[in-house]
C-alpha cells in the first residue's frame, strides 16, 4: 500500500483509472457509512457551511475512528 502513489504517475497510461482500497468487513463499511452520514447531517443542521464544500473522511482504527472535515479546493478557471 505504501507504493500506491507510484501508480498515479502521469507517464504510465495503463495504470490510469485503477483504484485500490483497503479490504473492509461489511460491518465496518456500514459503520463508516453511518459515521459519514451522521457528520453530513450534523453539518447541514448547523447551517454554518454547506456540506457540498467539504469532504468527509473517516480516519483511525477500531474504537478510535473519527470523521474529519476537509475543505474542497476551489479551482480558479
Amino acid at each position: 500500500m505504501a507504493n500506491l502513489r507510484n501508480l498515479k504517475q502521469q507517464h504510465i497510461d495503463r495504470f490510469r483509472g485503477i483504484s485500490i482500497s483497503h479490504d473492509l468487513h461489511p460491518k465496518e463499511r456500514e459503520e463508516i457509512k453511518y459515521m459519514l452520514q451522521k457528520a453530513k447531517d450534523k453539518q447541514l443542521g448547523d447551517g454554518s457551511e454547506s456540506a457540498e464544500n467539504l469532504w468527509f473522511k473517516v480516519v483511525g482504527k477500531g474504537q478510535r475512528k473519527k470523521v474529519l472535515k476537509i475543505r474542497k479546493q476551489v479551482s480558479a478557471s
